[in-house]
């Protein structure tokens, strides 16, 4: 194994190298993560979960894991969305339609209508961290030939592009993008049920996180997934088979009753933060958008469920204050209490790190190279953003 050792020497992939202080007021971090994110961490609109910087990485920011690239791709569509509905700026709209259109090429590079990618690089060649980073399965493009892309779709990005994409549609678009999406949806969430409630691959077999299907075993969470997606999926497109759908799995398959126990709560070592936030982000659009009064207090009640955890959680996971800020503004209760108002105001992006990279070559060996790597802060941005539109953070934090 061949060594690059010796000191190392900041290049030309970070294009933003300014980083907040701890101390520094919300709105400044957030102002500067958001530069950093735009700068270092934007593939074509779609937004860079972990950039590894040159030597280990290149100066496009290609290099780096990117199995979920489609969660800090719809926070910050999100983020940008919220942003637009409060200063009206053309310029936060302009860049709200760009991460859209990366959405959309997410789909347009596998070329099947309604399949997603979970990312996509435009490189004519494989690149190294596709052998070793989690999720190798990475496929050239036959209608985009100049791209690769990343399959095994998951449930959980089914709902960063429902949750992303319906924020973006309610707050953000204009007419022409509101079709656009409607189409997208109509495209992607229109194969899921033609699939029996399955996401598909390339292959047209069930990935390996896709089971949303009432003939097969399934997460209570999953249920929740699907019930929220159709409900997204009817008020954008207008169409009667996505609430004919919703309404089939309520009343054959009571994914209604089903989706109460969406959180485990005991043991509690197998309480997972990350399942939460594929909850909190179904009952913040299903809540908004359903009208039936019994169905609402099923929804009411896996809530609950949620903030009996919630209320006590260590704000170690990037979202979980934001777990409390989707609580409050669904059930209309004030519960920011000096604690979690101060854990909103010391809100942290990521600091850069310097890390050893194994890259494979060519004659099966490796050489290990140091170089920098950024996380995302893009949650971070979604966060404010969300609660500057619903007046649960002071712009002058």
């Amino acid at each position: 194994m061949n060594c690059l050792c010796g000191p190392w020497v900041p290049v030309k992939g970070q294009k933003v190298n300014a980083f907040p202080r701890k101390t520094d007021p919300l709105h400044k971090k957030v102002e500067m993560f958001d530069a950093l994110m735009l700068g270092n961490h934007w593939n074509e609109g779609a937004i860079m979960q972990r950039v590894f910087f040159p030597p280990a990485g290149l100066e496009k920011p290609l290099i780096g894991k990117q199995a979920d690239c489609l969660d800090p791709t719809s926070e910050m569509l999100a983020a940008y969305s919220h942003k637009y509905a409060i200063t009206k700026d053309p310029k936060d709209r302009r860049i709200a339609d760009q991460i859209f259109e990366a959405i959309l090429k997410l789909e347009r590079v596998t070329g099947v209508d309604g399949l997603f990618a979970r990312s996509y690089n435009k490189t004519d060649k494989p690149l190294w961290h596709e052998k070793v980073l989690w999720y190798n399965e990475w496929h050239r493009s036959t209608s985009m030939p100049e791209y690769r892309w990343l399959g095994d779709l998951s449930i959980d990005k089914f709902t960063s592009i429902f949750y992303g994409l319906g924020t973006y549609w309610e707050l953000c678009a204009d007419r022409a993008h509101k079709e656009q999406v409607a189409q997208l949806i109509d495209r992607f969430v229109g194969r899921i049920i033609d699939d029996n409630f399955k996401l598909t691959d390339l292959d047209g077999k069930m990935t390996l996180w896709g089971n949303l299907c009432p003939d097969l075993p399934h997460q209570a969470l999953n249920s929740l997934i699907m019930l929220a997606g159709l409900k997204v999926a009817h008020k954008i497109t207008g169409k009667e088979r996505y609430s004919a759908a919703y309404h089939m799995l309520i009343d054959r398959y009571h994914y209604d009753d089903d989706q109460i126990n969406s959180k485990l709560l005991f043991p509690k070592e197998w309480r997972n933060p990350g399942d939460d936030y594929h909850a909190a982000r179904s009952l913040y659009m299903v809540m908004r958008y359903e009208e039936d009064p019994n169905l609402l207090i099923k929804y009411r009640m896996n809530l609950n469920r949620h903030w009996h955890d919630w209320k006590d959680m260590e704000f170690s996971f990037e979202s979980s204050i934001w777990f409390i800020m989707v609580y409050q503004v669904l059930m209309d209760e004030n519960v920011l209490n000096d604690h979690r108002i101060q854990t909103i105001k010391d809100m942290w992006g990521f600091d850069r790190k310097t890390r050893t990279f194994n890259v494979p070559q060519e004659d099966g060996t490796y050489k290990q190279v140091v170089a920098e790597e950024e996380g995302t802060a893009a949650a971070m941005i979604r966060n404010y953003w969300f609660g500057r539109y619903y007046n649960l953070i002071d712009e002058n934090w």
